[in-house]
Formats: C-alpha cells, structure tokens, sequence
C-alpha cells in the first residue's frame, strides 16, 4: 500500500496551465509535464467536452532492485519538461487474453508505477475528483484499458479522473491516488479496486483522505479476497521459488529465500505465479481424493491443470492484517464503527457467478449445460473449498432448486442456474451485502444490484447475463463512446445514462438523489440502505427498488462458510494422521512418535458436529 498522503501533496500540486499545442501542468516544485488535448463529443448523451489528459506520470520509484517487494519510495524530482502524452507501461501479469480484454499498454515491467489524470476543460480549481482504482483479482489490469476510457464519464460530470498501476500478485500492492480539491475526493473501484476502497475505509492511514467511496464487486469479506497468514503464505511462496529455481537449502531458510526472489527474473517470478497456485490446488485436489474418498471427487483432466492456472491467478495475492495499514481484521472494525468517509455505494451484479463458469466453458456463443460430472469437477477445483463436492451439491439443491419437485430428482441434467448463483453469492454477493449491513450502522449507505442484462459482454461471452464488472460499461458511458456504438441498443444506452447520473449525484454530494446541475436527469429516489431495511436500487432502465435476499446469505455466512472450514481442519488432520500411519508401516519410527494424536482427532470431530452460529466469515466458531 503506498503512503496516501504522498499523492495527495503530489496531485494538488498540479495547476494547469493551458497552451496553443499541448496542455501543461506546474508542479510546485517547478517541474512542468506537457500533455495532450482530447475529446468526446456525443449528440446522443448529449455532450460535448474538451480534455486536457497527462498519461504515465510517475508517481513513485521504480520498484526494482532493492525496491522489489517493499513499499513504494514517493518519486524524486521528475524530468521537466515531462512529456505525459502515452499511458505508462503496465505492471508485471499473467496473460491478460484469458478475458479476451486487452492491456492499453501492452508492454509490461517492473517499473511500472504511472498514474493518468483527464481534466474537462471547463472544471474549476476545486473540482470534485474520482480516484479509479483497477480491478483483476490483484494479479491483472491497469489503470486504462483497452475496452474502456475514462472520457465520457469525466466530460458527462465534469469531475476529474485519476487512474494508476500498482503491482500485482507476487509483486506487492498499492491502491490509491487522489488530486483536485482533497475535501472532494471520491475513491472507487471494481472487483479487486471495489475490495481496494473497501479496505481504505477501514484503514487509520486513510482517514482524512477521502469523502466517499464506491464499492463495486468487491468486499473484505468476500472469499476470493485471501488473508494470507502462517504457513499457508509460507507455502505460497516456497512453491513460487521452487518453481523458480531456488535451490532446496535455500527455500527452508527465509534470508536465502528472500535473496534468491530478489534476484530472479521478474519474467520468471511473472511465468511461474499462475503455475505455483495451481500446484497448490492440484495438490488440495488429491488431497481431497485421498481423505475424503474418490466418491467425493469426479475430476475432469482437461479442467484440473490447464484452467486450474486461470483460476490460480486470483488465489496467492490478498490483503494482510499487517498493524499498520489494517490494525485487524475488517470484522472488528465495522463492528467499532470506525470507519473512514462519509458515505457509500455498495454492490454487486445479479449472475456474478458465470464469470467464473466461463473458466470451464470455452465457447462463448453455447450456454453449458452442467451434468453431474462437470458439476464435481467445478466444487472440486478449489474456487469453493473443502467440503466434498457431493455435500455440496446436495446444499446447493436444496438453496437454489427453482422447482422444490426437482429436488428428488437423482438425475438433474442441467445445474446452471444452481451452481452460478452458489459461486455468485459465496464469492461477491454476500460479502457485500455484510460489509452494507455492517457500515450502514455508522455512515450512509446506497446498495445496488445489477439485473439488467447488457447487449454487449465484455467478454465476448453471450451467455453470461448480467455478470462481474459488466456494469462498468455503463458507469463509463460506453454505449456513447463511437467504436462501440452498434454493439448496443437505445436501451443500453438509456440505462447508461441514468447510471452514470446516480453515480456523478453522488461523488459529488454524497446522495445519488441530489444532482448539482439544473440539466441533470430526474431519477425515481434511491432510498439508503439498513440493517433493518435491506432495500436496493435494481439497476435497470426502470430503476426500482427492491429488497435483498436474506435467506441465501445467512445459509452462506452462518452454515456453509463454518463447515467449510471445519471440513479444512479435519482434513489436515486426517492428511496428518495418514502419514504418521504410513511412517509406522515403513518401519521409520518407534513408540510414542507414532501413535496418532487421539485427543487432537476427537476435537476434529467435535468441530464437524459441533458447528456454532457465528457472523465472521473469517473465523470458524465451534463448540466447546
């Protein structure tokens, strides 16, 4: 996480200056960055804005050499005059072509710490600012993207944008920026960024820095976002050197181990991420076979390597409670109410789940259809955990089963809609809704689902419906940007238009309800969300509200999150007592050392049975 106050001295040091040619900006310590002048122009929206942008600012030093893995060091004097007309290089990631979403810049480094900032010409001194945080699961993305700019949205609202890289997976984190006036900053963010502004509400660092966040797709309590701790982060990283080429003697000792990651290849550390999280899941899948029994597990061979990679990306980075950017766990402190900003909008999208189908199913114009077989080996891959694929299946059923005749039925064909919501509310929809249930104790809150199906997917998927980060496309206008305009409709565009005018009311009161300018569209009311009162904004055309679903989210934090993780403890168990069993076979111990721990497998069973009510989805809370 870089020092926020660094870029916030940083971005309000800028004043524009505009010029003939190029636009130029004057830090205060004199350095002058030239930029370019651009514009979105559009009779449909309508609007018609001049921008001046600056592209690949750096915004700290390189983080190579010595830098590799620790905080970002704030940027020394820059080159002046600086030309900031090309987006920077993007940061160290797997092959971005797996979502059929293309990088900007498609040249990545290292060095890679560049920030972008569109100023609308007509904005005052003490513009409202929107801080873009990128999403891609902390291992993918980069502040611009190919499929989308930040144009449309910051002529239409004539607010500032400030885009950035940080690093990604094995290479570390940032997460935010600010410009403009400091007292109208607004951060926000989709999937990882989402979890990113999440996380910014709950750090003491970043009090001060902002007023209000936008959180998208993503929540601290959301199952992908990992908190790495003992030897589960050990083993992440011994994996990745091993795969490296750190030798054996040096992997077991941490000094070596940290000169050897230093010292290789960032292309090596680059290749090998995706592989190391999939070696770890592979082996949680024999594992698995092994304790629980293969009527447990149907894998498909095709799915467990080739995609248990893609899957891997967003498995090794996440958050840590380090003391310093989060004191502890974000349970304690929305519990605390001290949190930062003022108000929030918090959300996720109806099929969030398919995303990750997509993983499985390669064609993008057939929607699956999910046997028995091919559901296994879904449960089995590691997205859901460690309860065997046949419990799973059976809770899912009895959750999901549209039709209660169906649930009898032994040879369902098609499991589709059942297993993507399961994966939509386990890993992004409940999440959220905790973290809405717990912040509306304290601030304002805003919740929103997304049903509404889009004319165009993102990625190029036509089965997925309205699933993670499609919204974004109507947050940034592109169904007004030129080179997308066939791919929607009149519809898509209506929606887009409303979005963004609830988005823009609230970066800049706080309230999507209160619009700043006389010309801005009237919407139906947006009422805030409650513990109480769960009521959401159905993000359609026709903007109603409507009330969240209870029932699924209890079943996922109060049943099935404490049985996963019971499930994960009687396995290590269970893996544990198998090679004390073994070691006894061979012959490689005597007495005592070999005996199985008897009290240690009565508590794991305890905990099976046992399973107590608990609102943590971090921690299992089982009887005594």
């Amino acid at each position: 996480m870089i020092c926020l106050t660094y870029l916030v001295a940083f971005l309000s040091s800028i004043q524009i200056t505009s010029g003939t040619v190029q636009p130029t900006v004057t830090l205060k310590d004199g350095t002058v960055l030239q930029g370019v002048y651009e514009e979105f122009n559009s009779d449909l929206l309508p609007v018609y804005g001049k921008i001046e942008s600056y592209y690949g600012i750096p915004y700290a030093e390189a983080p190579v050499g010595p830098l590799r893995f620790k905080p970002p060091v704030p940027k020394k004097q820059l080159d002046s005059p600086l030309e900031a007309t090309k987006v920077g290089r993007s940061c160290m990631q797997p092959d971005i072509s797996i979502l059929g979403v293309p990088l900007t810049n498609e040249e990545m480094s290292e060095d890679c710490l560049f920030l972008d900032v569109i100023v609308p010409k007509s904005v005052t001194e003490n513009s409202h600012v929107l801080v873009s945080i990128h999403g891609g699961g902390f291992t993918m993305g980069a502040g611009q993207m190919s499929w989308f700019h930040f144009l449309t949205l910051a002529s239409y609202g004539n607010i500032i944008v400030v885009a950035f890289n940080y690093r990604l997976g094995p290479f570390g984190f940032l997460t935010t920026a600010f410009g403009g006036d400091p007292n109208k900053v607004t951060i926000g963010g989709i999937s990882a960024g989402g979890a990113s502004a999440a996380f910014h509400t709950l750090s003491p660092g970043s009090k001060g820095l902002f007023q209000y966040a936008m959180i998208e797709s993503g929540s601290p309590f959301d199952s992908w976002v990992t908190y790495r701790q003992g030897e589960e982060a050990r083993l992440e990283v011994r994996t990745l050197a091993k795969l490296i080429g750190c030798r054996a003697e040096d992997i077991e000792d941490d000094a070596k181990l940290l000169n050897c990651l230093m010292k290789a290849p960032a292309e090596d550390i680059n290749e090998n991420i995706g592989k190391s999280v999939a070696e770890i899941c592979v082996k949680k899948l024999k594992g698995e076979i092994k304790v629980l029994g293969p009527k447990f597990s149907v894998l498909n061979s095709e799915i467990q390597w080739e995609n248990l990679q893609k899957v891997g990306l967003t498995g090794l980075p996440g958050p840590s409670v380090d003391g310093v950017f989060l004191p502890k766990n974000a349970l304690n402190i929305l519990e605390e109410g001290t949190l930062n900003g003022e108000s929030y909008v918090v959300g996720s999208n109806a099929e969030e789940g398919t995303g990750y189908l997509s993983i499985f199913f390669p064609d993008k114009e057939v929607k699956p259809v999910i046997n028995n077989t091919s559901l296994s080996a879904i449960i089995s891959s590691g997205l859901i955990g460690d309860v065997p694929s046949s419990i799973v299946q059976k809770l899912m059923k009895t959750l999901y089963t549209i039709d209660e005749k169906d649930l009898l039925n032994e040879n369902q064909e098609d499991y589709f809609h059942e297993i993507s919501q399961f994966l939509g509310d386990l890993i992004f929809f409940c999440g959220s809704s905790k973290f809405a249930k717990l912040a509306s104790q304290s601030k304002n809150v805003y919740r929103y689902t997304m049903t509404f199906v889009p004319s165009n997917n993102l990625m190029g998927v036509n089965w997925m419906g309205a699933t993670h980060g499609c919204h974004a496309q109507f947050v940034f206008g592109m169904p007004f940007q030129e080179k997308f305009l066939e791919k929607f409709t009149d519809k898509d565009r209506d929606m887009s238009r409303k979005v963004m005018q609830y988005w823009i009311n609230f970066m800049k009161t706080g309230n999507p309800n209160i619009a700043t300018d006389a010309d801005y569209l009237t919407l139906p009311n947006w009422p805030k969300f409650k513990k109480t009162d769960q009521v959401y904004k159905d993000l359609t055309p026709d903007m109603e509200n409507r009330y969240m679903k209870e029932r699924e989210c209890y079943f996922m934090d109060n049943v099935f999150l404490p049985l996963r993780n019971a499930f994960k403890e009687f396995k290590k168990s269970k893996i544990a007592d198998d090679e004390q069993s073994k070691w006894t076979e061979e012959g490689q111990c005597e007495g005592e050392a070999c005996h199985v721990d008897e009290e240690k497998a009565e508590m794991t069973k305890e905990r099976l049975l046992g399973i107590k009510v608990g609102d943590d989805r971090n921690d299992v809370k089982t009887l005594p």
